[in-house]
């Protein structure tokens, strides 16, 4: 057995010299990467998730530093895949388990999903196109069953948080760095009316309401964290974290991320104890007019939002004349809407459809796409994410869970909100997290203590002592 071992080794030693030979160190590196992954992740499944918590790496790494057109394009769907397959194998490996562990949620998800599918063949004008608007609006909600099916304990979902938060920091502090340094902004994103803005933070996203979005759903789960934490070292690392995102949002200059951010953490306090609600204002009044007075930019923004300038400039080109245009849109194609990916999204505006714009509006996107029928689809699935994670909260015992699902419940909450000025669901990194998160409170209530099959022993004497009664 030793001699096989060796030859096996050495067989793939000489494999790889020769491979890297031809292809580069690089690209074999990263089959050696992926050979370890998937070793690992046999060896113990509920690793698998950690993927979906590294998306922020991912999605860096190989979109914007790599930024191959195929890998940037299919790197997503192949990380769902692959992890549906180690789902697979947990049904195959683990006969003890549960096979599939059910959450009050996952009906509503495969409604909404079949309410899309079957907009699909009833509206779309151009089929292809259809399905791509199909893929955006519907793809990331299977990080959902992802994560309920595997999880398998409480250190699991500890350690997707973590991750999270990590990368979160380090986003931060890059978004930080670029106030600090006054990196160089396009113009249209601040309006010249505003005044003297210096610069916007945006860290590695695209523009700074993507980065504020992202902040926005992460500062209440760290803070959390914070509170369910006892530990003192690990309590100031949580509280260091929730500072420099607190910090990388402000300098964001976001307006909505601010408004939006400050709602999810009125809902936290008023979660966690209501008399606290009144402090918690006046500190929040105390933070704005520090604010204000050291950083003039932050005043000018807020201003200006009351100003008779930012209504005329809104309504030639901004949000009121969007909002505007998706109502009239929708007037015209008011049950079924006018087809999935046909405007104000990604894919409309990637094909060039029927002159789009980012709809800046994710209900009413969907209501123009998917039409009324849609847009009740998406409102009750949303509706019944909240009220189901609402109501698991009462059914986790643990006071450390609790504190953990409390923060991730209003960073849900957040993104809910912030869908009336952004289409916060249709970036792939939030509606991954946003989908995460709801599974991780899911598993939290009804997975953990469903993990393993009930014996068949104990169920025959339960039956019996039932007849016998």
């Amino acid at each position: 057995m030793n001699k096989l071992y060796l030859i096996a080794l050495f067989a793939g030693i000489f494999i790889l010299g020769i491979l890297s030979s031809y292809l580069g160190m690089l690209p074999v590196a990263a089959v050696i990467a992926c050979i370890v992954a998937v070793i690992m992740l046999l060896a113990d499944y509920q690793k698998a998730t950690i993927i979906v918590a590294l998306f922020t790496v991912f999605e860096f790494v190989l979109r914007t530093l790599i930024g191959h057109p195929l890998i940037s394009s299919i790197w997503d769907e192949v990380a769902l895949l692959f992890c549906f397959g180690i789902w697979i194998y947990k049904w195959l490996r683990y006969r003890n388990q549960t096979p599939y562990r059910v959450s009050p949620l996952d009906i509503s998800l495969i409604s909404f999903m079949a309410v899309c599918v079957l907009l699909l063949f009833i509206a779309a004008p151009d089929f292809s196109i259809g399905v791509e608007g199909l893929r955006v609006v519907i793809q990331y909600m299977f990080w959902f069953f992802v994560v309920t099916q595997l999880l398998k304990t409480p250190d699991g979902v500890k350690r997707i948080i973590n991750i999270v938060l990590l990368t979160a920091l380090l986003v931060s502090l890059y978004g930080i760095y670029q106030f600090i340094v006054g990196v160089e902004i396009p113009a249209n994103w601040v309006d010249q009316a505003e005044g003297a803005v210096r610069t916007r933070s945006f860290s590695i996203f695209t523009s700074p309401n993507m980065l504020a979005g992202y902040l926005s759903l992460l500062i209440p789960v760290s803070v959390g964290m914070f509170f369910a934490e006892r530990n003192r070292a690990r309590k100031t690392y949580y509280g260091a974290v929730t500072l420099c995102m607190g910090l990388s949002l402000l300098f964001t200059l976001s307006r909505s991320g601010w408004i939006f951010c400050f709602c999810a953490m009125l809902f936290y306090v008023w979660m966690k104890n209501r008399k606290l609600i009144v402090p918690m204002l006046l500190c929040m009044g105390a933070l704005f007019i520090l604010s204000v007075i050291f950083m003039p930019s932050v005043a000018n923004r807020i201003l200006y939002l009351f100003s008779p300038a930012y209504y005329a400039s809104s309504s030639a080109g901004g949000r009121i004349y969007r909002a505007v245009k998706g109502f009239e849109l929708f007037s015209q194609y008011p049950l079924f809407g006018m087809g999935l990916g046909q405007f104000g999204g990604s894919v409309a505006l990637s094909h060039k459809l029927n002159n789009t714009f980012s709809m800046d509006n994710y209900y009413i996107k969907t209501a123009v796409e998917m039409g009324l029928v849609g847009l009740v689809a998406l409102l009750v699935l949303l509706y019944n994410t909240f009220i189901h994670c609402y109501r698991a909260l009462s059914k986790i015992t643990d006071p450390e869970q609790k504190n953990w699902a409390t923060g991730i419940l209003s960073g849900l909450v957040c993104v809910i909100l912030y869908n009336l000025t952004e289409n916060m669901l249709e970036i792939p990194l939030l509606s991954s997290y946003f989908w995460m998160f709801a599974g991780i409170i899911m598993f939290l209530a009804h997975g953990q203590n469903n993990v393993n099959r009930e014996p068949a022993d104990s169920i025959t004497s339960v039956s019996r002592a039932e007849k016998t009664e």
